[in-house]
């Protein structure tokens, strides 16, 4: 069975995209990064990097082409106050018949992030 592995995001402001998704996903944390050549930093889930981040002059193509990246689950009520709490921006949205509701955070340089909140029951 096929399975993602990892999602590579180029910054021009590194530590701006690093600190906007270790303040928007909480269990994330930054870990472990073999001895590139070139400026990054791999952000965890458990123990598995699945956010790998590196300038844009790391050699690996241009300025990418992913809208967001989608994390799940979250208490919606919980996560609106923890995101108003650290002044960070965000639009509301749902999905159509699923009963989840998401919150879209932005951050620097278009990154986006949405929490994924499945309703109680």
């Amino acid at each position: 069975m096929i399975a993602l592995d990892h999602v590579n995001i180029h910054a021009e402001d590194l530590e701006a995209a690093r600190d906007f998704l270790l303040a928007v996903l909480p269990d994330l944390r930054q870990g472990f990064r073999p001895p590139f050549g070139f400026e990054g930093y791999w952000l965890y889930l458990g123990e598995e990097p699945v956010i790998h981040m590196q300038t844009r002059a790391g050699g690996m193509g241009g300025r990418g082409w992913i809208d967001h990246l989608a994390f799940a689950p979250f208490d919606f009520a919980t996560e609106k106050a923890r995101l108003d709490a650290a002044g960070l921006a965000y639009t509301e949205g749902g999905i159509p018949g699923s009963g989840i509701r998401q919150l879209f955070v932005s951050g620097p340089e278009g990154l986006k992030i949405e929490l994924q909140c499945p309703e109680a029951g």
